[in-house]
């Protein structure tokens, strides 16, 4: 009986835990082509659009630009990518500098992909010689009183940490304007060119129009509202001067994901060493062949 009250007591402990690390992320994921995603960043810092959107919410912007590197996990079943879960390694520079790395996981909230959850975990800053999990490709970032809480996510989508492998990996260079009202941090207009970091080095471009996720999570419905709304009317704006944006809630690593398996260069690349090895196998068989 005290067994199972303890048992009961650290499965409630780590879903708390869970839950109070969570936050809700609301956004507008906006796709653009690629030839026009620099004549969109100058639009997003003209005066036009700047002045516009200080005089009618009275607000405060600050730009930055930054490069990231995603590492996404999955299992073999493509678990997480067949119910939109992102799960990554993220590292986080600034004019070449690294500033931060941590790992995400980004679970839908809403059908339409707009509300997500999201949880983050600090990575280890050291390497654990009697870590068995030392080599293990996404554990090895993992603290180890982390673990148990990731376990305990993933177990909602039929998975679980030991299975993760490296699945997808990107590049980001992330233009970001920041929105501020009287209140605090409100929004985010952001402008991704996302390139995968192997050949062929596919890339696509995306704008997300992200409400500050602290704020959105801490606020009353009322309030959620409010801030919705402002996003709402900033994604409208936007798409009626550029006609070419389009909306798309497709996450990151599934949309890169789609990508590779469309392509006849990746499948290529992938089985590289097979091909090579295949045609030096051919070429040795002609030759015994030219010899007899």
């Amino acid at each position: 009986m005290i067994r199972f009250l303890v048992f009961a007591l650290l499965f409630a402990t780590v879903g708390l835990d869970a839950q109070s690390a969570e936050r809700v992320e609301s956004e507008y994921k906006l796709g653009i082509p690629n030839e026009e995603a620099g004549l969109l960043w100058q639009y997003l810092q003209s005066h036009e659009f700047l002045s516009k959107l200080k005089s009618n919410y009275k607000l405060k912007t600050d730009i930055s630009v930054e490069d990231f590197i995603d590492i996404y996990f999955d299992d073999e079943d493509l678990s997480l990518y067949n119910q939109k879960v992102g799960l990554r390694y993220r590292s986080r520079y600034v004019k070449d500098t690294l500033i931060k790395q941590l790992i995400q996981l980004k679970t839908p909230l809403l059908t339409d992909g707009v509300a997500r959850t999201e949880i983050k975990y600090e990575t280890k800053k050291s390497k654990d010689k009697n870590d068995v999990y030392a080599r293990h490709q996404l554990l090895k970032y993992i603290k180890k009183k982390d673990r148990s809480n990731l376990n305990y996510q993933l177990a909602k989508f039929n998975t679980e940490s030991l299975k993760m492998r490296k699945e997808v990996s990107l590049r980001q260079t992330r233009s970001r304007i920041y929105i501020t009202d009287s209140i605090a941090s409100l929004a985010t207009i952001t402008l991704d060119e996302v390139t995968n970091l192997v050949f062929p080095f596919q890339k696509y471009t995306e704008m997300e129009l992200e409400l500050n996720e602290i704020r959105y999570t801490k606020s009353n419905a009322e309030d959620k509202m409010k801030m919705e709304r402002f996003n709402e009317n900033l994604r409208n704006g936007l798409l009626a001067a550029f006609p070419s944006l389009y909306q798309d809630q497709t996450p990151k690593y599934n949309k890169m994901k789609q990508m590779i398996d469309r392509s006849w260069s990746s499948r290529l690349y992938k089985y590289r060493m097979w091909i090579i090895l295949s045609i030096i196998i051919g070429i040795a068989v002609i030759l015994l062949l030219f010899k007899k």
